[in-house]
């Protein structure tokens, strides 16, 4: 029987196919802003409801789609709302983006832009930073476009500390000086002494 070399055996180069198949993270985050208080907060992109570390309450995430009727007096969310026209609220609105093709009864307020389409009906108030009216579109009540609110993930003062008032520390007894107070002038003038009454001269006789 021949005995042949044998040679040894290279493991396959999988380099590229570790770093093609290279997961992404799965914690992303996302900056968004409170409905309830304008507050920033950073959350999970995956998440659909937080708890807003300055107000304290619950603030909802995701973007909703009416396309009917909705119970209760508020629906705020921090993502966008989109209203369909078959949609009848009688309710207040707050979100980052809102759609109006149905009617509202309400006021409507946003962070970024409020667009009434063709078949749109708003009755209420209406804040936003920009206001989009299509033809056909019907408001009954104010317009108002504020100023958008920078979008930062510095946390916001509460209200308790935007009132608070810092005092200092008044100094110990012994360090506390008096003011210095100038000694009060005397009204009284000084007089010098009294001059000598004045001779009485008897004139002199002539012979």
């Amino acid at each position: 029987m021949e005995n042949r070399p044998t040679t040894p055996r290279r493991s396959p180069d999988l380099s590229g196919v570790l770093k093609a198949t290279k997961v992404a993270p799965d914690d992303t985050t996302k900056i968004v802003r409170c409905c309830h208080c304008k507050g920033m907060m950073k959350v999970s992109a995956r998440a659909f409801s937080v708890f807003c570390p300055h107000c304290q309450k619950r603030a909802p995430l995701e973007s909703l789609r009416i396309v009917g009727s909705h119970p209760g007096k508020t629906l705020a969310t921090c993502g966008d709302i989109f209203i369909e026209a078959t949609a009848n609220l009688n309710l207040s609105i707050t979100a980052e983006n809102v759609v109006v093709n149905g009617r509202v009864r309400g006021p409507v307020a946003a962070n970024q832009t409020v667009e009434v389409g063709p078949t749109g009906q708003v009755y209420g108030d209406i804040i936003a930073s920009k206001i989009v009216v299509r033809d056909g579109a019907v408001i009954e009540g104010r317009c108002e476009m504020v100023s958008q609110i920078a979008t930062s993930p510095e946390p916001t003062l509460s209200s308790a500390q935007r009132h608070s008032v810092t005092v200092a520390p008044k100094p110990p007894e012994s360090n506390r000086r008096e003011p210095h107070t100038p000694p009060a002038q005397s009204s009284a003038t000084t007089l010098g002494p009294l001059p000598p009454p004045p001779r009485k001269v008897r004139p002199s006789r002539h012979r």
